[in-house]
């Protein structure tokens, strides 16, 4: 039987705070996601604002002694209030140099909003003049999903078309609530207020806490005021919270994931352009506001003495989680610029001169001029785009490995790719120029590659062999 014994060892470890981990995981979401994450947590904390461009049962001693904590607490959150000018499950850590971007990025076939309903509408049992109407309904739907017109306007609208004889405005009615049925759910509302609601009601939330706060009290959930709809509603403020978590999944634009530009349009994470002669790097907050604390729990935060135990605990809770969100969004918008300063500096060329010089560059070279770890370089890259004067591009365009040239500088991957594309497109049809051949021609431009780096790269760029090529003239 084995000697069993207790020994101590000292060793250093690497721990990973639910904040920190947090913090990376906001480092890695895409703008748009994380502009929907924001969205919820404004909704759900009273506590944080934007701020506008110009344009239960203790005994008496544990209740004391929790008390005198949450008033020490709360003046450290004074002191945070006051300077916020400064800065203030463990993510996988994939090899960052591993992934490599298609270099011919294609634009997306998402379907448009007006699309999207068409195919729902030509599955939904109506008759044909209810399919009429819901014609028109999606055809008036804004940008964001609502209906800005009146069901008297619609109506109009098919009587000049004369599409349908005598219509009707029970048939309008009919037809906006089957399209108020369809998905994205919430579309076709007049406004906020009706499209919480369908959004509830999708949920399973008819007439619960959340409903009546919509339904009734839409003006105070508008200012929220967490205390005074505690007071109105008469339940405790845990009650109210949980609710405006619940009201925080619910989306303020129901067609923001259909815009109806089939193109792929992207908005770019980073701007870099030339000003005054010299190359500027920006971030683009366009979607992504400026936060602060609400005035309102500011002065409640000064006159903290007056607040009872559940308004104090309420009050450190959220303070907790706004100075979080401030801080955090600096940080993600510190690291995305320097980041990609470090990214001009190495890529210098591309940005002078064209796409076309393009250098390799490896993930831990930006880390090591960031003084970060590479991991958080590939957080930083993933799903994230640059506006340059050369279009947008994806950041893991600037990361890749290259090849020896004659002169003994090295050429990037995807420069090797574009010029290997740029022969196929000019070869004769009638005469493919087989892989060898390729090699042989861009051996003769200095470039050092093999026939078999060659076929890699072809078939990576979906290109078909030689002998699949071949056209007979015309």
């Amino acid at each position: 039987m084995p000697e069993l014994k207790l020994e101590q060892k000292l060793s250093l470890k690497q721990v990973l705070t639910p904040q920190l981990i947090q913090s990376l995981q906001l480092l890695q979401i895409p703008k748009l996601e994380l502009a929907a994450e924001l969205r919820a947590e404004l909704e759900q904390n009273p506590v944080l604002d934007i701020i506008e461009p110009d344009f239960e049962n203790d005994d008496q001693s544990e209740d004391s002694s929790k008390d005198a904590e949450l008033d020490d607490e709360l003046e450290d959150w004074e002191r945070f209030s006051n300077s916020l000018n400064t800065y203030g499950t463990q993510l996988p850590e994939n090899d960052p140099d591993q992934e490599e971007i298609d270099p011919y990025f294609g634009a997306s076939n998402t379907k448009t909003l007006y699309e999207y309903l068409l195919d729902q509408l030509s599955l939904a049992e109506c008759n044909e003049r209810i399919r009429v109407f819901a014609e028109f309904v999606i055809g008036n739907l804004d940008k964001k999903g609502y209906l800005p017109v009146s069901n008297e306007e619609l109506l109009e609208a098919v009587r000049e078309q004369e599409s349908i004889p005598n219509p009707t405005g029970r048939e309008m009615g009919m037809a906006i609530k089957l399209i108020q049925s369809f998905i994205p759910v919430g579309i076709a509302a007049r406004d906020i207020r009706e499209s919480f609601l369908i959004q509830l009601k999708d949920k399973g939330y008819e007439d619960s806490l959340p409903w009546r706060i919509v339904e009734e009290y839409f003006e105070e959930l508008k200012n929220k005021n967490v205390p005074q709809l505690s007071d109105i509603l008469n339940v405790t403020i845990d009650q109210i919270e949980s609710a405006m978590e619940i009201l925080g999944t619910l989306s303020f634009a129901p067609a923001s994931d259909y815009t109806g530009d089939a193109g792929g349009i992207i908005d770019p994470d980073l701007v870099v352009e030339k000003v005054n002669g010299r190359w500027v790097v920006r971030y683009n907050s366009v979607g992504i506001p400026q936060l602060h604390i609400n005035n309102y729990y500011l002065n409640m935060l000064k006159h903290r003495d007056s607040l009872n135990k559940d308004a104090k605990r309420f009050l450190s809770k959220k303070l907790s989680s706004a100075q979080w969100w401030i801080q955090a969004l600096q940080q993600r918008q510190d690291t995305m610029i320097r980041t990609m300063r470090a990214i001009l500096h190495h890529q210098y060329a591309f940005f002078e001169k064209g796409p076309g010089n393009l250098l390799p560059l490896k993930m831990e070279e930006i880390a090591n001029e960031v003084g970060v770890h590479p991991a958080t370089i590939s957080r930083v890259v993933r799903d994230k785009y640059a506006q340059t004067p050369y279009g947008v591009f994806p950041l893991r365009h600037f990361f890749g490995g290259g090849l020896a040239t004659d002169t003994g500088e090295d050429i990037a991957t995807t420069n090797v790719k574009r010029r290997i594309m740029s022969i196929i497109e000019n070869e004769d049809p009638a005469k493919p120029l087989a892989d060898q051949k390729i090699t042989n021609l861009l051996n003769e431009e200095g470039i050092m590659i093999a026939r078999r780096t060659v076929a890699k790269y072809r078939e990576e760029m979906t290109i078909p062999a030689a002998r699949m090529r071949k056209k007979k003239r015309k």
